[in-house]
Parts: structure tokens; sequence; C-alpha cells
């Protein structure tokens, strides 16, 4: 899994990624957490490059701080082969997202957004993590 962000989400699916058959790549572009253990500093282009060459053996969390950085990693993503495409999102954020989408020509058919399980309550990251972490092991996702 290549996951892109190191805030308190996905701090959050690192450790609940802990232990399990889950491959994971983790970057932030953010110096402040450089020393975030299991983190990887990262620039932008750089990020986009790796969404983009992900195979279909792969999948992608987005959960940056920067909604432009979002997009252009989804668009990627969606333009490349990643066998999952995760984002996490409000309802307002989602739309803003498909609208840029398609207006770029970019299929986003293959856009989980919000990211994780809707059966799984809660809003907090260690939930949203919970979430995420068993659709990707329902879906035998890529890891």
């Amino acid at each position: 899994m290549l996951l892109f962000g190191a805030g308190h989400v996905g701090r959050a699916i690192a450790r609940a990624c802990s232990g399990l058959p889950i491959d994971l790549h983790w970057y932030d572009n953010r110096g402040e957490w450089a020393d975030t253990p299991g983190a990887m500093l990262i620039g932008e282009e750089e990020a986009v490059r790796l969404a983009g060459r992900a195979g279909v053996d792969t999948a992608i969390g987005i959960l940056t701080h920067d909604h432009g950085l979002d997009c252009r990693l989804a668009a990627a993503a969606l333009a490349g082969a990643a066998g999952f495409v995760g984002m996490i999102g409000s309802a307002t954020k989602r739309a803003r997202l498909l609208a840029r989408l398609e207006k770029d020509g970019i299929d986003s058919a293959r856009l989980t957004c919000p990211i994780g399980l809707p059966q799984v309550p809660g809003k907090s990251p260690e939930a949203i993590a919970i979430a995420t972490v068993a659709q990707l092991l329902a879906l035998g996702a890529p890891a």
C-alpha cells in the first residue's frame, strides 16, 4: 500500500496495518513529519509519480493536508493501474474532486471516497483506520 499523508488519520492507518499482510509505504511532503517513525519525507512531484506508477497489485490511500495535492495524487493513480484508490473526504470534497477529474477527462469510477467500509461507524482517526484496513482486507485488495 502507498499511503500519502502522515497526519492523524495516516498515523492511525499505519498503526492499524502493523502485524497485517500489508506492505506499507508511507509518505508525507511536510518537513515537520520527517521524524514520524515509518513515514518517509517525499516531494510532491515524486509522490505524484509514485501514485501514477502503482501497479494493479498496489492500493493507494490519499489523506494529505492539501486538497490540490489530493487531486493530483488521485488523478495520477486513476490514470495509472493502481488496484485500489481511496481518499479521505467529505461529501463536499468528493463532489469537488469528481468535478475536477471529469473536467480533466479522468475516469473516477475506481475512486473510493470516503475511504473505508461505510458499515464501520465513527469519524475518529482510529475508526477511519479500522474501516480502511478492513476494506482493504475484505476486498482482498492489493497491499
